[in-house]
C-alpha cells in the first residue's frame, strides 16, 4: 500500500533547515564563474596563474587546482600547459563533472545543483525492498523521487530515488525548498551523525520510466550509483540510488598517497 505524503498546515512546526558551509574551492570556482558569466572575464581571455590565484584568494595551489577543475567540467574554460587558463565559453555545459574527495564536496555538490521533486510516497518494504534498504519486512520509508540539474537551462544531470526511515519524514517539506542534502537535514532536524558512506558503482540499462525522465531512449545505458548513509550502531539513515545518463557525467576522485621518508 502507497500513500501520497501531503504535508498539513502544522505539520512539523518550528523546523529550521540551515545551508551547510560551502568549500573554499567551491567558493573560488563560483567567483571566477560568475566573472566569466557576466562577461567580467570573456571568451579568449586568460585567468590568472595559479600562483596569482593563490594570493589573491588566500589559499593553496592545490584548493585553485580544484577550483579551475571545477570550471573545466563546466565547460568554461580550456588549459595548456606552458600557456595557462583561457576562457573557452560562457554558458554551461551540459556535462557535469562530480569531484568527490571528502563529505564536504558531497555538500558542496549538493549545493551547486538544482533539485525537481518529482513525487513523495510512503512505501511499506516488500521482501525485495527491505534487502536493498536493509531493513525488516513491513517496515514503513518515504521513498522521494527527484531530477538534480546543474544549470538552469541544462537537462538533468541524473534521476535519483531516495529512502529514508519513515520517523525522518519531518524533512519532506524541506526537499527542493533548500539545496541542503537529505542527509544533512536529518543530522541537523535529528541529532543522528553520519558516520559512514559506502558507495557501490554499476552500469545498467535504463527502465522506460527512468529514460523518460532522463529524455533519452529507452534501454540507453547508464551509470548507477548506490549510496547507504549510516548512522551509529550501522544503522540506514538514507539510501539514494541515482541513474546518470551517458556522456553528462564524469565522477572524479583524487587519492594522495603518504610516503614514509
Amino acid at each position: 500500500m502507497r500513500t501520497a505524503f501531503h504535508p498539513q498546515d502544522g505539520d512539523f512546526v518550528n523546523t529550521r533547515i540551515s545551508e551547510p558551509p560551502r568549500s573554499r574551492h567551491a567558493l573560488i570556482a563560483e567567483a571566477l564563474a560568475g566573472q566569466i558569466q557576466k562577461g567580467e572575464l570573456k571568451i579568449g581571455d586568460m585567468l590568472p596563474s595559479e600562483a596569482e590565484l593563490s594570493a589573491a584568494f588566500g589559499v593553496s595551489r592545490h584548493t585553485v587546482r580544484i577550483a579551475l577543475r571545477t570550471l573545466h567540467s563546466l565547460g568554461l574554460v580550456t588549459s595548456q600547459q606552458g600557456i595557462g587558463t583561457q576562457v573557452k565559453r560562457n554558458q554551461l555545459s551540459a556535462r557535469y563533472t562530480q569531484a568527490f574527495t571528502s563529505v564536504s564536496d558531497l555538500l558542496q555538490y549538493a549545493t551547486s545543483t538544482r533539485v525537481r521533486v518529482i513525487d513523495q510516497t510512503e512505501i511499506v518494504a516488500d521482501q525485495e525492498q527491505a534487502e536493498f534498504l536493509q531493513c525488516r519486512p513491513r517496515e514503513h520509508w518515504w521513498r522521494i523521487q527527484i531530477l538534480r540539474y546543474a544549470g538552469t537551462k541544462q537537462p538533468a544531470i541524473y534521476y535519483s530515488e531516495v529512502h529514508i526511515p519513515y520517523a525522518f519524514g519531518a524533512v519532506l517539506q524541506h526537499i527542493g525548498k533548500t539545496k541542503q542534502p537529505i542527509f544533512a537535514m536529518i543530522e541537523q532536524h535529528f541529532n543522528e551523525p553520519i558516520v559512514d558512506i559506502r558507495q557501490e558503482f554499476c552500469a545498467v540499462n535504463m527502465t522506460a520510466e527512468e529514460a523518460s525522465l532522463l529524455g533519452v531512449p529507452e534501454q540507453t545505458a547508464g551509470l548507477e550509483i548506490t549510496r547507504r548513509y549510516l548512522g551509529r550502531n550501522g544503522r540506514v539513515m538514507e539510501v539514494a540510488r541515482s541513474i546518470h545518463p551517458p556522456r553528462t557525467f564524469k565522477y572524479s576522485m583524487d587519492i594522495q598517497l603518504q610516503h614514509s621518508a
